[in-house]
């Protein structure tokens, strides 16, 4: 399995396609996108989503981190997607 980025890196990145992408209707509901990285934050605000093609991160109340399908081959290219977002947008 990929090494998991912090939640506070999670976090930041989410700040970022809030203020540099575009409001979005997700597959989590009205969220953020960015770059086709989706974010959104759940009704009760205790999960944050971030999904790209098809792979699903899920950071829930700031501390656990798991991917909504453990075995999908596109978790590596979230992660990815998720670093790239943070080197080049600052904010």
């Amino acid at each position: 399995m990929p090494m998991m980025p912090a939640p506070q890196l999670l976090l930041s990145v989410f700040a970022k396609v809030e203020t540099f992408g575009q409001i979005a209707d997700t597959p989590f509901g009205v969220g953020y996108q960015l770059d086709d990285l989706q974010v959104a934050v759940s009704f009760f605000g205790h999960h944050v989503y971030f999904g790209y093609q098809g792979a699903v991160l899920v950071l829930e109340s700031d501390t656990q981190l798991s991917f909504a399908e453990p075995e999908h081959c596109q978790n590596s290219a979230l992660l990815d997607k998720i670093s790239s977002i943070d080197r080049r947008f600052t904010g």
